[in-house]
């Protein structure tokens, strides 16, 4: 009998494992009156941790002016020139913006501008369509993330995948194309805690594309069968930047219309074009602690 309990734990401990060695991380969405949901009990936590927020901001065709006017308040030049060139080449656009709210960030989240945004929890709310007739819909949710831990970011869901996707490239000189049926952006995201506080974040743009396969992987040391789509990354379009707590990484589109992988990640057209835009910003990190349990 005993040995038939340790059993059954070692089996549940596994699992729990696997749950957490997971390369996702699922939302985690905050009260409707802003306030932060309790995380989860850490027992003499031995990683450090990276706190996110994500903003997905439904943009409203009316405030073209307000989003130009938001790209003009971000820098952009603080990425590497050739990445710069390779994002706009296929209709990304990204841009850094420190820990005070921008005008045309403050009116797309709907909050008061000019403040440090250490901790704007409580002024912060999510709005759906009912609330914000004709406006931009914001939907915020935060990751707590792990190293070698991935978040991944679906502006769109799943029902909304662009039937057929044609990408070009040049390849030796040639230009050479491929076309993706089912073709839907994600954005994986990972960070790094550092000593003083700060963040690397790294973001993988990724095409998921084709229909469900069935694979096999290994997972702490377990065997997992999962059913996923066939995925290319973009290798040329990875970002990585550092951030300190309270500033943003805000991602979007060169325009609707551009061409490019782009347009899997940030726009749809179906009755009318959909454009939306991806905020993410660094809340805190936290430092592993060191177990003092004998």
């Amino acid at each position: 009998m005993v040995k038939h309990t340790k059993l059954i734990f070692w089996l549940i401990l596994g699992g729990v494992c696997v749950h957490l060695s997971c390369n996702s991380l699922n939302f985690i969405k905050y009260s409707s009156n802003g306030s932060m949901p309790s995380a989860p009990a850490v027992i003499n936590q031995q990683t450090d941790t990276v706190t996110i927020e994500l903003f997905t901001i439904r943009l409203n065709p009316r405030q073209k002016e307000l989003l130009q006017q938001l790209w003009q308040e971000v820098d952009e030049q603080s990425l590497p020139p050739q990445l710069r060139r390779e994002l706009l080449a296929e209709g990304f656009r990204v841009g850094i913006l420190g820990n005070l709210i921008s005008p045309a960030l403050a009116q797309l989240l709907k909050i008061s501008s000019g403040g440090k945004t250490n901790n704007p929890l409580e002024e912060l709310q999510e709005f759906s369509a009912a609330d914000v007739a004709g406006e931009a819909t914001v939907t915020r949710n935060v990751r707590n993330l792990l190293p070698e831990m991935r978040a991944l970011v679906k502006m769109f869901d799943d029902q909304n995948t662009i039937p057929e996707l044609s990408l070009f490239r040049l390849e030796k000189g040639m230009l050479e194309g491929q076309t993706y049926r089912k073709a839907e952006g994600v954005l994986c995201i990972s960070a790094v805690a550092n000593k003083d506080g700060s963040a690397n974040i790294q973001i993988v743009p990724e095409l998921e594309y084709g229909t469900l396969e069935r694979r096999i992987r290994t997972v702490a040391g377990m065997i997992m069968q999962e059913e996923s789509r066939p995925r290319h990354p973009f290798e040329s379009l990875i970002i990585s930047q550092r951030l300190l707590p309270g500033q943003w990484i805000i991602l979007g589109m060169t325009t609707p219309d551009a061409p490019g992988a782009g347009q899997a990640f940030f726009v749809r057209k179906n009755h009318a074009t959909e454009q939306r835009l991806l905020a993410i910003r660094l809340v805190h990190t936290t430092p592993a602690t060191v177990s003092t349990t004998k």
